[in-house]
């Protein structure tokens, strides 16, 4: 794509592409590269980080950019884009600036084996946890096995939250503002572990594989995965897949479902304005509904904007299509400074109570405690 933008775009911009590595590879780099004075022209980051960039005043806003009446987006284009893509970034420590931008986002889904609950007795997936534990509960009773690896992540742990109608964090800052959220949680996800109907993956991507396996009923993971999922069913013989398989919106503790919505965007760094100028322009066309539908399919991320999801390349990945009807029930991760640090606590909380170290109880206290020593603020 890149290549093909360079071909292709009427002002002679060249564009160099290079993989840097992990997504904290790429932060260590270029906050090392902003410390001297040589940050590259753009980068792939989470909001949180790109809070940490722009703390070093490094990051260019790109309100201008979008609102030129040359170079910006044109007010039909810019209502093309998804309202929830965009707010995530918008950053509430600097004014509420737009300080990146979207090529895609990954949301955070069901994965069910539909002919074992068809099996079971049920047409469809679970929509609340009541009725995920019932499922669980029955194939116990009549096959022995379990429903769900569980596979500690920072953003598993908080859609489960919403999903309880909780939140992680207060309007105030406050960490946690409704403990009983985050407690009935742990003490379900403990509840399915003790009755044996649950474990935890001692392995990356281990849930995945006990899917495709059909040790598993449920997994939960990102859109960004289904690639993946459909190449693990696969059949090698025959390329296609072992069982019927799809993905849903995870259940809530009441109908009222919720999904996480999080993923990577672009920033621009400061250099001169000519290179900031050439950066936008590639963006602004790296999100072209052709770009972006592309973009998606190739990577398991949700478009951006309307008119890719209705892309011809987007009808032919069903699943990905459908992860679209999902959503208006997205919320954004908070784009804010000390985001980052707050996913390592809630990640220990749920591996540690899935791993039995500690108690729900006591993984909350403890999470408190560690909260109290992070900044929030640049």
């Amino acid at each position: 794509m890149v290549d093909e933008f360079n071909r292709t775009n009427p002002w002679g911009i060249k564009v160099k592409a290079w993989y840097a590595g992990s997504y904290s590879e790429i932060r260590r780099k270029v906050l090392a590269a902003i410390a001297s004075g040589t940050p590259p022209d753009m980068a792939f980051s989470y909001q949180n980080v790109v809070a940490e960039y722009a703390k070093a005043d490094a990051v260019v806003p790109l309100d201008d950019y979008l609102q030129s009446p040359k170079y910006g987006l044109k007010p039909e284009e810019l209502d093309d884009y998804f309202d929830p893509f965009l707010e995530g970034d918008r950053y509430p420590d600097f004014d509420q600036k737009m300080l990146s931008f979207p090529p895609g986002r990954s949301l955070e889904v069901m994965y069910y084996n539909a002919d074992v609950l068809q099996s079971l007795g049920y047409k469809g997936p679970p929509e609340t946890w009541s009725q995920f534990y019932q499922i669980c509960r029955m194939r116990k009773e009549k096959e022995g096995k379990p429903c769900y690896a569980i596979a500690p992540s920072a953003s598993t742990f908080t859609w489960m939250v919403w999903s309880y109608k909780g939140e992680i964090l207060g309007p105030e800052g406050g960490f946690l503002p409704d403990k009983e959220a985050a407690l009935s949680v742990l003490q379900f996800l403990e509840k399915l572990i003790d009755e044996g109907l649950a474990y935890k993956v001692e392995e990356r991507y281990q849930d995945q594989k006990d899917f495709a396996a059909q040790k598993i009923i449920f997994a939960f993971g990102s859109t960004a995965g289904i690639p993946y999922y459909q190449d693990a069913v696969k059949d090698p013989k025959t390329g296609k897949p072992r069982f019927n398989w799809a993905i849903a919106l995870p259940p809530a503790q009441t109908p009222g479902p919720v999904a996480d919505l999080y993923g990577p965007s672009i920033c621009i760094f400061k250099t001169t304005p000519e290179r900031q100028l050439a950066s936008w322009l590639f963006l602004k066309w790296f999100t072209q509904p052709d770009q972006n539908a592309r973009w998606a399919a190739a990577t398991g991320y949700l478009p951006v904007r309307a008119s890719a999801a209705n892309s011809p390349i987007l009808k032919a990945n069903p699943l990905l299509k459908k992860a679209m009807d999902f959503v208006p029930y997205a919320r954004s991760e908070p784009a804010i400074y000390g985001w980052e640090a707050i996913r390592g606590i809630l990640y220990n909380v749920m591996n540690d109570v899935a791993s039995g170290k500690k108690a729900p109880e006591d993984a909350i206290a403890w999470a408190e405690k560690e909260f109290a020593k992070i900044r929030l603020k640049p």
